[in-house]
């Protein structure tokens, strides 16, 4: 047991026993400076204390001395931060560190003043401004007595939440029965990763953001003093005293992204780079998740980004912009749709993409990009937009929300129901992002004195959804239902010639789940899973361990055999081995089968045909990197497990024939 004489856990606890007046003075201290101002930014005191709190839960530190340990050195951080502002007030803005961090004095008087006295419990909670607002508290000349209530309560609150969860922790550690040492190792390093990556995110925050806004300041000071199209161009996307500024900025940075992601996927696609392979990942994944009920809901959605909807929505906002006669504005309405259109069909008519399931024809059989993603953007996108034109900040992030929510449930309907690719999807969110804040930014520039009749637009936009969307659900939903309907893989028949020319129509290496090549697939056998499993166990071939709980940690104990440990399920466009075996050679080495299911069946020359399966043999050893974990590490020599594998067969009578593929060895079982 891991709480027995002999346990790591054990022998942690008889190390630190006899030094618990040293713990408890780093969980003090760890608490007293995190709570000052600035030198708290760099200390991990929440990450030490809550390390406290697994030693008592390891019962190391007693529960009550440890709270309080936590308790006073919180409260007497704050008091002292109380005292430097009861003492300096406003002088603190000159004096070190704080004078390299005014922004900090900023934000903490401001959330004391909509929060008052209640800012010190609330305060705790809030990164940066934990140290910052008794600092506060003591310049706005709070009373003692009432800052000490506050203190105490902030504390006790803060040293709760931190201990807590430590000494739950280090109590499921006793009650664990396969546990090592090695476990709070690496435990230990992945919350020190987590406290640093907020860290970092704090530190970014409190110095990056500030730095930014001092270059903007910088930038907008330098091109208020010249004339020109640079200044221009910078006045219009950093002057903070105009209100259009921020958002030609969001625009910008939009253009620039969606043109970066469309040119970079469609470089993927025409090069056959990774994501092309992980395409078929993303489709293999979402195929295998598909159920009844979801796939009505995501017929439904994607029937919303149909040819009749959106030429509906396009007319009813057209004709009530013409009869309000705001030509311009239609002007961008039809160029925006209109544009979008014409570009999507020339570049699936150019690159002729086939989709991942035959479901169209004409120009719309080819897949890249995804009309209905990059229209759909450009239509409801650019609709939010104009909506939104003159509106206050609220409002805008509703349209928003509410034109990116519709968006979503569009573009996942097509991944979902196998029309578009993933890479297709994405190809069309690049390119209508860039398009509707291009057309943004020349429409806020140029279009400043037409007063949009937003609610009417937006019950236009609406009604005309909502009677298209029924229409078209009404009269080709049940074709819609057959057309996106699972796609079942068709099974093929391979003649005889499979053990002669036919085997390399099969895949020659593994693809993982990002469209890398990985290992070579040495095996391919004709049978069911039954008798090639029966075969297998007939030459001293068994089921690995299944992932359980014990079985999981036996991978970070140092005595433990090749034979205890799972196999790692190695994935194939996505999908894991349909049949895994083992065969132990000896402590430290194993032999590996991992078989895939194919959509082929072989026809030999007497008997029914049998389904074919792809997968390889490998060879394990065991290794302890940096003496923390056990691992299985594949060897690279892929060769020499198949002619292994083909010599245990042998001698079990297996019909079965090696080949070549370059330096390649695959093995033919039947």
């Amino acid at each position: 047991m891991l709480a027995g004489p002999d346990s790591p856990v054990q022998a942690l606890i008889d190390a630190l026993s006899p030094h618990p007046v040293l713990a408890l003075g780093a969980v003090f201290a760890a608490a007293l400076l995190e709570s000052l101002a600035v030198i708290g930014m760099f200390v991990p005191g929440s990450l030490v204390v809550f390390g406290g709190g697994v030693l008592i839960g390891l019962q190391v530190l007693d529960a009550w001395w440890g709270a309080l340990a936590a308790l006073s050195g919180a409260a007497l951080g704050d008091g002292f931060n109380f005292w430097l502002g009861r003492r300096y007030h406003e002088q603190l803005r000159t004096r070190w560190p704080l004078r390299k961090y005014p922004e900090l004095l900023d934000r903490g008087q401001a959330y004391f003043a909509r929060n008052g006295g209640k800012s010190m419990i609330l305060g705790r909670l809030v990164g940066p401004l934990r140290a910052v607002v008794p600092m506060i508290a003591g310049m706005s000349d709070m009373t003692v007595p009432r800052f000490t209530w506050m203190n105490l309560l902030s504390a006790l609150a803060w040293a709760a939440t931190h201990l807590l969860p430590g000494a739950l922790f280090g109590a499921s550690l006793q009650l664990a029965g396969a546990m090592s040492s090695r476990l709070l190792v690496l435990l230990a390093g992945a919350v020190a990763v987590v406290w640093l990556c907020a860290a970092l995110l704090r530190l970014a925050q409190q110095i990056a953001l500030p730095v930014l806004v001092r270059q903007r300041d910088h930038m907008v000071a330098w091109a208020r003093a010249r004339t020109g199209t640079r200044s221009r161009v910078i006045l219009s996307l950093l002057d903070p005293t105009r209100p259009e500024s921020f958002g030609l900025l969001v625009a910008a940075a939009l253009m620039l992204g969606g043109a970066w992601l469309f040119l970079g996927v469609l470089e993927d696609v025409v090069s056959n780079d990774p994501l092309v392979h992980f395409d078929q990942v993303v489709f293999n994944t979402l195929q295998a998740l598909r159920t009844a009920w979801t796939d009505r809901a995501m017929i439904i959605a994607t029937e919303l980004g149909s040819a009749p909807v959106v030429i509906a929505v396009i007319a009813a906002v057209s004709v009530l912009l013409a009869l309000k006669r705001y030509w311009r504005t239609l002007g961008y309405w039809l160029a925006a749709v209109g544009f979008a259109q014409a570009l999507v069909w020339t570049l699936k008519a150019t690159l002729e993409r086939a989709r991942p399931i035959a479901m169209y024809s004409g120009t719309e059989q080819f897949s890249f990009p995804s009309g209905h993603v990059a229209t759909s953007i450009v239509l409801y996108g650019f609709l939010a937009v104009l909506l939104s034109h003159g509106k206050a900040p609220r409002v805008k992030v509703v349209l928003a929300l509410a034109a990116v929510l519709l968006i979503v449930l569009i573009t996942c309907s097509r991944l979902y129901l196998g029309a578009s690719w993933l890479s297709d999807a994405l190809a069309g969110l690049g390119l209508g992002t860039a398009w509707v804040a291009l057309l943004s930014s020349a429409y806020t520039q140029h279009v400043r004195d037409e007063r949009l009749p937003a609610r009417a637009m937006s019950l236009a936009a609406l009604g005309a959804m909502a009677l298209a969307g029924t229409g078209v659900i009404a009269t080709q939903h049940a074709v819609d239902v057959a057309r996106y309907a699972p796609n079942q893989a068709a099974t093929r028949v391979l003649p005889a010639e499979w053990r002669t020319d036919g085997w390399q129509e099969l895949s020659s290496h593994r693809m993982d789940v990002s469209g890398e090549v990985e290992e070579p697939l040495s095996v391919q056998w004709a049978g069911t899973a039954d008798e090639i499993e029966r075969v297998l166990q007939a030459t001293g071939w068994r089921r690995p361990p299944a992932w359980w709980s014990r079985s999981t940690l036996l991978w970070l104990m140092p005595s433990t055999r090749i034979g205890e440990l799972p196999v790692l399920p190695k994935l194939q466009y996505g999908d894991p081995p349909a049949l895994s075996l083992q065969r132990e050679l000896d402590r430290q080495r194993r032999l590996v089968i991992r078989l895939w299911a194919t959509p082929y069946r072989v026809e030999p020359a007497k008997g029914s045909a049998a389904p074919l399966w792809l997968g390889m043999a490998t060879l394990e050893r065991l290794s302890h990197p940096a003496g923390i974990a056990t691992l299985a590490m594949t060897d690279q020599d892929f060769a020499a497990p198949a002619v292994q594998l083909a010599q245990l067969l042998q001698r079990h009578g297996a019909a079965l024939d090696l080949k070549h593929r370059g330096a390649t060895v695959v093995l033919l079982i039947w």
